[in-house]
C-alpha cells in the first residue's frame, strides 16, 4: 500500500516534468523552425529546405499546443501561483501568436517583430515551467536584476535582427545565442516563490 501511495505521489511530478521539458522541446524547434524559414527566404537553393521546416514548424507548434493543455491539466493544482499564471500567459500568448499569423501580412511590422519576439517570449515562459516542475530549482538563489539585464540582452538581439535581416548562418547563430541568453537569464530570475 505505501509502495503505491509513493508511485502515485511521484508520478504526477514525473509525468508534469517531462510535460514541460517536451513542451519546452517543441517551442525551440518551433522557433528555430521559424528563424530557417524567415532567413531562407529569397534563396532558390533552400526552398525545398524551407518547405521541410514550414512541415516541422506547423507540427511541432500543433503538438505543443496540445502538449502544454496537459502541462495545464497535470499542473494546475501542484504549480505555484506564480507559475500558474506563467502558464496562463504561455497559453495566452500562444493563441495571439496563431491569430497574429493568420490575420497580418508577414510584411507587416507587427508580424516581423511580433512573431519572432513573441516565439522568444514562449520560449522564457516555457523554461520557468521547466523550473517550476523541477525538484530542485525554488532552492537555487535569485539574480532578478543580472537575470533582467540577460533577457532584455535577449531580446533586443533577436530585435536586431529583425531590423537588419542577416544571412541564413548568422541569423540562426543570433537565434541560438538569444535562445542561450533568454534561458540563462529566466534561471537566474526563477526563485521557485509567489
Amino acid at each position: 500500500m505505501a509502495d503505491a501511495m509513493s508511485s502515485m505521489t511521484t508520478g504526477p511530478g514525473a509525468g508534469l516534468r517531462s510535460a514541460t521539458w517536451l513542451a519546452f522541446a517543441l517551442l525551440v524547434v518551433t522557433v528555430f523552425g521559424a528563424a530557417f524559414i524567415r532567413f531562407a527566404q529569397g534563396d532558390a537553393a533552400l526552398e525545398d529546405a524551407a518547405e521541410v521546416a514550414r512541415w516541422v514548424y506547423r507540427v511541432a507548434a500543433i503538438v505543443f499546443v496540445l502538449v502544454v493543455a496537459g502541462v495545464g491539466v497535470l499542473g494546475w493544482e501542484t504549480l505555484r501561483l506564480s507559475s500558474r499564471a506563467v502558464l496562463a500567459a504561455q497559453i495566452a500568448l500562444a493563441v495571439a501568436l496563431t491569430f497574429l499569423g493568420r490575420v497580418t501580412p508577414s510584411g507587416h511590422a507587427l508580424a516581423a517583430f511580433g512573431n519572432p519576439l513573441g516565439g522568444l517570449a514562449l520560449v522564457g515562459l516555457g523554461w520557468w515551467l521547466v523550473l517550476a516542475a523541477s525538484p530542485g530549482a525554488a532552492r537555487r538563489p535569485s539574480h532578478p536584476f543580472a537575470g533582467a539585464a540577460l533577457i532584455a540582452a535577449a531580446f533586443a538581439a533577436l530585435a536586431a535582427i529583425v531590423v537588419s535581416p542577416p544571412g541564413l548562418a548568422v541569423g540562426l547563430t543570433v537565434q541560438l545565442a538569444a535562445t542561450a541568453v533568454l534561458v540563462a537569464g529566466v534561471t537566474l530570475v526563477y526563485r521557485g516563490g509567489d
